[in-house]
């Protein structure tokens, strides 16, 4: 388990007053029965992977983007944070606990100090109006700020969080908008390997034997591939996440472009029971603060699943990720189609499952 998070514990299971548990990608590794504090936990969370683990432990949660009704009053005595890797993202938390939490209630977070852990915990002290206490725990510091009485913070306390919550312009394609918000993987740019992989697409589908009637976008962030494979007309489209973020920006990006596209959460599609013809995919390879190489091996076989026998799936992976050794357990046959020495694209056929 991510030390932070081991460390952040206590806090959740023995919660004896209203609690409110912001929880990351480390949350999938927790394993605890809820217990006696059942009752006065709560947890949310922007993965849709983190909220059905934490619903199957018995933990009351919620998938949000952190924009839960629940969060808009001070109901909570105890908020606990294990810091996130994006900070407009970590500076809307402490934000946010300051509005959750009631008069006298704490923040407690956790992080190491090469994560901005100490940063972040003045910044929380100064908005809350009281001094924090902060302890090591080998490599980890909890931090934790109590919410002073009749505290009236001014405009500098509030952490400058870049208007987390608002979708925002970021580029233009086919004569559209394309809008996006922190908290979604690459939100302020188009994605260099999503790029690659739409300049290879064309290329790629004269090798099918008809144009493709069904496509998913799996791992969509906010939409982009299926935005510029729109002139393959598709009649059938769909784009998933496991970030309720992504799925809010993918969304509106595909209702202002007239697109007809199901938006579904999941986790590397797993609520998904059809085959697609095509299937576009920028896998991940980060989990938090970490490289995580098993993401790769977890989006092959759901795109091996989910692939028609005729059909292709175009996968889009940077340079040292070794994906033709990964994509062999799930396909029979790897097409190289591009490589700019940072990224590669393959085209991937025949699913073995």
């Amino acid at each position: 388990m991510d030390p932070s998070l081991s460390a952040l514990l206590p806090y959740l299971t023995c919660a004896t007053r209203p609690t409110a548990w912001f929880a990351d990608e480390n949350a999938l590794a927790v394993s605890f029965n809820a217990g006696d504090a059942g009752a006065n936990l709560t947890a949310f969370s922007n993965r849709y992977d983190v909220d059905q683990r934490l619903r199957r432990l018995g933990v009351r949660s919620h998938f949000c983007d952190f924009d839960a009704a629940a969060l808009q009053r001070a109901d909570y005595t105890s908020v606990v944070y294990r810091i996130s890797k994006e900070k407009p993202l970590a500076h809307h938390l402490i934000n946010r606990a300051y509005r959750c939490l009631d008069a006298g209630g704490r923040l407690v977070l956790g992080g190491e100090k090469s994560e901005g852990i100490k940063s972040y915990t003045q910044k929380a002290a100064a908005l809350f109006g009281s001094p924090a206490a902060l302890r090591k725990h080998g490599k980890v510091y909890i931090g934790e700020i109590a919410k002073a009485a009749g505290a009236n913070p001014d405009q500098a306390a509030w952490l400058d969080d870049q208007h987390y919550g608002d979708l925002r312009p970021i580029a233009r394609l086919d004569g559209h908008t394309l809008y996006s918000k922190p908290g979604v993987f690459g939100w302020n740019k188009v994605d260099a390997g999503s790029a690659l992989l739409i300049d290879n697409l064309q290329a790629a589908l004269e090798t099918l034997p008809r144009p493709p009637a069904s496509l998913l976008d799996l791992g969509c962030g906010y939409g982009y591939l299926t935005l510029a494979s729109a002139a393959i007309g598709a009649g059938r489209r769909v784009a998933t996440d496991n970030n309720a973020a992504a799925l809010a920006a993918a969304g509106h990006n595909f209702r202002s472009a007239g697109l007809a596209v199901e938006v579904t959460a999941g986790d590397c599609g797993d609520r998904l029971t059809e085959r697609f013809d095509l299937i576009l995919c920028n896998p991940p390879f980060h989990q938090g603060f970490t490289v995580a190489g098993d993401l790769t091996d977890k989006f092959l076989q759901a795109a091996g699943r989910l692939l028609n026998p005729t059909g292709l799936a175009l996968f889009v992976v940077n340079r040292f990720v070794p994906l033709p050794r990964r994509a062999a357990v799930f396909f029979r046959r790897l097409t190289p189609l591009a490589d700019n020495r940072s990224f590669s694209v393959f085209a991937l056929a025949q699913p073995r499952t």
